[in-house]
């Protein structure tokens, strides 16, 4: 029996045992899917608003809601207990247990909605991304720049990096530097908006191919995903 608060992918029975809710599974392992493509927490969050999914308390998606589903070990099917503790002198606040009272870790509790190998995957980039954002706060940094992304995207057909331009009005994109400076005549150069990069947790130099080919792999995921989802309420609906 698990007295864990409600949180999305499984519901309850009887006895308390968690069963795996097959339309918010969906969500769940679209969630980890997109991460593992790049796709920061923020943007994961803007598209499952954008697909009218709600939290378990029915508000619309945080980045912090994001991290915490995405560092949750029930969805590989183990059970963490007294993960958290209440002191004795706070009954009101709840407090991260480090070793503070005795905490009881169970292994294969109950059906997984993601597989451990993913679900280990996801923890080794979320460390690698703490990590790379604490290089980023070093003075040092190889790419320390007035733009995040400056010195980060690289042109596929002659190498060069991209530059931030403003062109139509208030519209922010990337070229190729070799086609700003030399024009296209020595290289066709490429392009890319500034807002299709947003959420994108690009930490090393990348050629911008691969970062529109890792959006594309999670657009067609969230556009399997509806399909599912779609599906799945059609049936419901003719079951009643």
């Amino acid at each position: 029996m698990i007295t864990t608060s409600r949180f999305l992918g499984y519901d309850k029975n009887e006895y308390g045992d968690l069963i795996v809710n097959r339309k918010e599974a969906e969500i769940v392992s679209l969630t980890f899917d997109l991460y593992l493509l790049n796709v920061g927490s923020s943007r994961i969050g803007e598209l499952l608003d954008y697909m009218g999914v709600k939290t378990v308390t029915g508000t619309t998606w945080e980045s912090g809601t994001i991290n915490g589903m995405l560092c949750n070990e029930k969805y590989k099917g183990d059970f963490h207990l007294q993960k958290y503790y209440t002191p004795e002198n706070k009954r009101n606040h709840t407090r991260k247990n480090s070793g503070e009272v005795q905490s009881y870790y169970i292994s294969e509790n109950h059906e997984p909605i993601v597989s451990p190998e993913i679900w280990e995957k996801v923890q080794e980039v979320r460390e690698q991304r703490k990590r790379d954002r604490n290089i980023g706060q070093d003075s040092t940094m190889k790419f320390q720049n007035r733009y995040p992304l400056s010195g980060m995207l690289i042109c596929p057909y002659c190498g060069k990096t991209l530059r931030r331009r403003q062109v139509y009005k208030k519209k922010i994109q990337w070229l190729c530097s070799t086609y700003i400076e030399k024009g296209v005549k020595t290289c066709k150069g490429i392009r890319i908006d500034d807002a299709e990069l947003q959420g994108l947790n690009i930490t090393e130099q990348t050629v911008i191919e691969e970062v529109v080919k890792k959006w594309q792999e999670a657009l067609l995921l969230y556009q399997q995903s509806r399909f599912r989802l779609r599906n799945q309420e059609q049936h419901s609906q003719c079951r009643n």
